[in-house]
């Protein structure tokens, strides 16, 4: 077979790889246009403040919270050191309870040492669900009963202030159960129960199946949350805990909250056993709080909602902390909240239900991974490596098939990476010329590399299209790579090895390298390369005040915000390129026009983001691109006459 026979067969796997895959897109986007119910969540601390603070019934508020959209209640499980603070319970170290003045009403049983903690119920009301939770929770733990009821809690014998204080912070934060009363009285007004379950030292199966059986109970349950860094028992329990969340035929009874940003160990591996029954919530700390004003913490919640697919917001009032003056301004957020997910198509009077499955057939599968290999392929047939190509097509293709069947989602991450990386690269390879083009078909040429670039994040998606990317139990792998090797091949290939000598251009390139100036220009290159890579990847990094307010008026102005790396850098540096043409003089031009295309392409690596947001991405940062672009050509070309014409005065002096 020839090497145009050979191509034509590429781009043919190419393309049938492109329609399978495109049959997933139509069904991620039917998945996503469904999934559009959201619950606005307070927490019930909250509610108690304002109630308080304001002369109200929790009734009364609770029906103002309604008529704004608040459906669910968050209820953090208690802590020792909640009680403690409330007056319900008292924590005394050693000897020291002999001073407490309930002591007198100790059972004189109770023994006094110093290596022992004293956990004093004072409130009846829930002295036998405080007793029943530490005596599950603490191995080694006693119930003394009397007039005041005292568990003694066996712990290390503190030599200073520090030991101290760590032994009561580690006490205080052991669980004692659900404000139950709360909890039934705000479902009986049609709330859905959202607890926080807390984590504890050494689990037993008893005590997991305790905790559990209290959270199936609660009446109106919409999901369940975790307080800490990682689940009860992590990592050993977590399959203990998922099957005591299934029923006998393995659905899951209880769904599971995933709080955004909050890296919780044995979460996601909870979420996949639970058969991905899993909502994303967003918050805002209390903290984060008191730095917004309520327009900008809209603009974080619909954006949230809109393009990070949030179905839960745990909203957080401005100045809880003085709840008597808050109220009004806090029922206007909530309504402006309100409004503004109505108006984006959000449902915030439905139940919670996971996003459709997407039916993928292994046979759809096959063919988008070789379509991938064929990609492979086509660069090294550019490369005038015809034998090396048909080998990367055959064993990548058996490759590929082999490893879906043994870890198919280790095969679709690797294959996806592979896919990104893979068509930028051709594209670059295929359409940077040396030529010079005119304005007109410098703006057609991008046009061509983006539609060529962008199969590969046709296929990546076709290989992601799973409830488990777009809950984010799992996440596409490999940004940076993808983002860095690109633009070490494309320029190999096209000013090294597309040359006549390809070693001797190297040993003319490393000579240069000792040039001071050479190497002053690979420092400057490390430094961009460095801030490049550091800030590409699939969590937000911390933006300045000026990017801030750029990306809210590129938001506010076009809907949704187009990537810097697009509409900045590569799409007017890649206008510029090739209306000076490819050439290794205009070598440096090149970089920014990689890094546009493999931003292109990885825009969809966000997979919880929605398909239809990402394309209004990439269309956003198109043609505001080629705006910025066509705006730069114009200045450069300007700056070359005033050049050319200081140059004639000069010459005629």
């Amino acid at each position: 077979m020839n090497l145009k026979r050979m191509k034509q067969a590429g781009w043919l796997l190419v393309a049938i790889a492109v329609i399978c895959s495109f049959t997933l897109w139509g069904q991620r986007l039917q998945s996503e246009a469904d999934y559009k119910n959201v619950q606005m969540v307070v927490n019930y601390n909250d509610i108690v403040a304002l109630a308080n603070g304001n002369d109200m019934t929790q009734e009364e508020l609770a029906a103002q919270l309604q008529q704004r959209g608040v459906s669910a209640v968050l209820y953090k499980e208690w802590g020792l050191g909640d009680l403690a603070n409330n007056g319900q319970a008292a924590l005394e170290l050693g000897a020291t309870i002999q001073n407490a003045n309930f002591y007198h009403r100790v059972s004189p049983e109770v023994p006094v040492n110093e290596a022992t903690l004293y956990v004093a119920i004072l409130d009846p009301s829930i002295a036998e669900q405080v007793e029943r939770h530490v005596l599950q929770k603490v191995a080694g733990s006693v119930l003394y009963p009397g007039e005041v009821p005292v568990i003694t809690i066996p712990v290390m014998v503190p030599t200073g202030d520090v030991e101290v204080s760590n032994v009561m912070a580690k006490v205080k934060d052991i669980g004692a159960g659900f404000n139950q009363d709360g909890i039934e009285r705000m479902a009986s007004l049609g709330f859905y129960t959202v607890p926080q379950l807390r984590s504890w030292d050494n689990p037993t199966d008893e005590s997991l199946r305790a905790a559990t059986d209290e959270i199936k109970a609660m009446p109106n349950l919409a999901y369940l949350l975790f307080n800490d860094k990682e689940l009860p028992g992590y990592p050993d329990s977590v399959r203990t805990i998922a099957d005591l969340l299934k029923d006998s035929e393995g659905n899951a009874l209880v769904s599971i909250g995933s709080i955004e940003f909050s890296d919780q160990k044995g979460l996601n591996q909870l979420g996949i056993l639970l058969n991905k029954d899993l909502i994303r919530l967003h918050t805002i700390s209390n903290s984060e709080m008191s730095k917004f004003e309520p327009d900008t913490a809209l603009d974080r919640w619909m954006l949230a909602a809109r393009e990070r697919n949030m179905r839960s917001l745990l909203i957080r009032f401005f100045d809880i902390t003085s709840p008597g003056s808050a109220l009004e301004e806090n029922l206007d957020y909530l309504e402006s909240i309100q409004t503004g997910l109505l108006q984006s198509g959000f449902h915030l009077d439905q139940p919670y239900e996971k996003p459709a499955s997407i039916d993928v057939r292994n046979v759809v599968l096959y063919l988008i991974g070789i379509g991938v290999a064929a990609g492979v392929m086509l660069i090294l047939l550019e490369m005038r490596l015809p034998k090396l190509g048909v080998a990367a097509l055959v064993l990548g293709s058996i490759c590929w098939i082999g490893l879906l069947q043994i870890s198919p989602v280790l095969a679709k991450k690797m294959m996806a990476l592979l896919s990104v990386i893979t068509f930028p690269t051709l594209s670059c390879v295929l359409v940077m010329k040396p030529e010079r083009r005119s304005v007109g078909k410098s703006v057609l040429a991008l046009l061509v590399m983006c539609a060529l670039s962008y199969i590969g994040a046709v296929l990546m998606v076709g290989l992601l299209a799973d409830v488990l990317f777009m809950l984010k139990l799992d996440s596409f792998a490999g940004v940076k790579v993808a983002h860095v090797i690109p633009i070490i091949v494309v320029p190999f290939i096209l000013y090294i090895w597309n040359t006549e000598k390809p070693l001797t251009t190297v040993k003319h390139l490393l000579d240069k390298v000792l040039d001071y100036k050479w190497a002053a220009l690979f420092a400057v290159v490390a430094v961009a390369g460095f801030i490049y890579i550091s800030r590409t990847g699939n969590t937000t990094a911390e933006l300045s005040a000026g990017e801030a307010a750029m990306r809210n008026f590129l938001n506010d102005v076009m809907g949704v915000r187009p990537r810097s790396k697009e509409f900045l850098i590569g799409y007017p540096f890649t206008l510029l390129l090739f209306w000076l043409g490819a050439s290794r003089r205009n070598w440096i031009l090149t970089i920014p026009a990689i890094i546009g295309q493999v931003s292109l392409v990885n825009t969809y690596a966000h997979i919880h983001t929605a398909l239809l947001i990402s394309l209004q991405r990439s269309l956003n940062g198109l043609v505001l691109g080629i705006v910025l672009g066509l705006l730069l050509l114009f200045a450069v070309q300007l700056l070359w006459k005033l050049y050319q014409r200081l140059e004639e005065k000069e010459g005629l002096q």
